[in-house]
């Protein structure tokens, strides 16, 4: 059953009107005889039990929370640079009176302000959350398209997008802006169940390789003004990546389990290679080192990620989609080798699907 969504509503003062050159004139009301822009700042992943929070990896939307907006408008079929230039807006939360109840103010400044010539104009934002994250206007042709880079080697923050597009022609064209923010990459967690009825193990050291380890996440609208979302000039190498060790070290005792943090990937198919030849050895792997206290011992379970299937299905699952979480189960049969589940959810969902185990022995 869906949950109902509960969106966070944050009253957003933003963004300038710059100067606009070429055939298309400059556009820029005095305040009095304009309407400043403004936003409401939510997300469709908000849940009932999360109210005025943001269903992010790691943190909270709150106080000191940021995005970065750019903008255009278009007037008489020419596009034009409204605000945001080369690298952004940047609009920061502030927690005006301590009540959680209450929404966050979001500000930046200067204000500047909605201009209209007719119904047929409209304006396009594109937005990425967090800011100061490197977010910068794509040259190219078309509608508003900003990309941010990502290395998996060095950052690991939840990134989130936005778009929206506001025709002249809606009932109150200088009313608030809604920007709904979106999960631009995938999360990955391991839980460790051990099994044993009369052994502990440990868990020593949790990493992945040949992954894609870096890219650009590019935002922006379709023709119809819908979001297109997608990564760009991704690379895919044989390192280690996301190489954890858990401290205080985790000893998981017989019938207990251990979960991992998430971290962020980027969004990837699993069965391309990192290394020329498309060798299987070469193609993303989850690679587990484990200690059962009966030997003292250390194993490995090498888990090649493709090979993992949906429950009553024989087509393995391929991808690492956008705005999805996954939860890789290794279950400890310390005497019979390490059975693999894979649970999928939605980020921000409660629905679950689970998928049968990948014995490996």
């Amino acid at each position: 059953m869906l949950k109902r969504v509960t969106f966070i509503l944050a009253a957003v003062f933003t963004l300038a009107l710059s100067a606009v050159t070429g055939c298309v004139k400059a556009y820029d009301p005095a305040p009095e005889q304009g309407n400043a822009i403004r936003f409401v700042a939510g997300s469709l992943l908000l849940v009932d039990d999360a109210p005025y929070s943001k269903a992010t990896l790691t943190d909270n939307f709150g106080d000191g929370s940021t995005f970065a907006v750019f903008g255009d408008r278009v007037i008489s079929g020419e596009n034009a640079v409204v605000f945001g230039g080369t690298n952004g807006v940047t609009v920061t939360a502030s927690d005006h009176d301590s009540n959680p109840a209450t929404p966050l103010v979001w500000s930046y400044t200067p204000l500047h302000f909605w201009y209209w010539e007719s119904s047929g104009d409209w304006y396009d934002f594109a937005a990425v959350s967090p800011a100061g994250m490197g977010t910068t206007r794509m040259d190219i042709a078309g509608n508003v398209a900003i990309s941010t880079h990502y290395d998996i080697t060095s950052q690991d923050y939840d990134l989130l997008g936005a778009t929206y597009r506001r025709r002249g022609s809606v009932q109150d064209p200088n009313g608030t802006v809604p920007l709904n923010f979106t999960h631009l990459a995938s999360a990955v967690c391991v839980k460790v169940l051990n099994n044993s009825e009369t052994s502990s193990v440990t868990v020593d050291r949790i990493k992945f390789n040949n992954l894609v380890v870096e890219g650009d996440a590019k935002v922006t609208l379709d023709h119809f003004g819908n979001a297109e979302n997608s990564w760009i000039n991704t690379e895919r190498n044989t390192e280690d990546v996301r190489v954890f060790e858990p401290s205080p070290s985790a000893s998981v005792a017989a019938g207990g389990n251990y979960v991992s943090p998430f971290w962020v990937m980027i969004p990837e198919r699993l069965d391309q290679a990192a290394a020329a030849g498309g060798l299987e050895e070469d193609m993303p792997k989850l690679i587990l080192y484990y200690t059962p206290s009966s030997s003292g011992i250390q194993k490995s379970a090498s888990i090649t990620l493709k090979d993992v299937c949906p429950r009553d299905s024989d087509t393995p699952i391929s991808t690492w989609a956008m705005g999805t979480k996954y939860t890789y189960e290794v279950s400890m049969r310390l005497d019979e080798g390490v059975l693999v589940n894979i649970t999928t959810t939605d980020w921000g969902e409660t629905i679950e699907a689970e998928t049968p185990g990948l014995l490996i022995q």
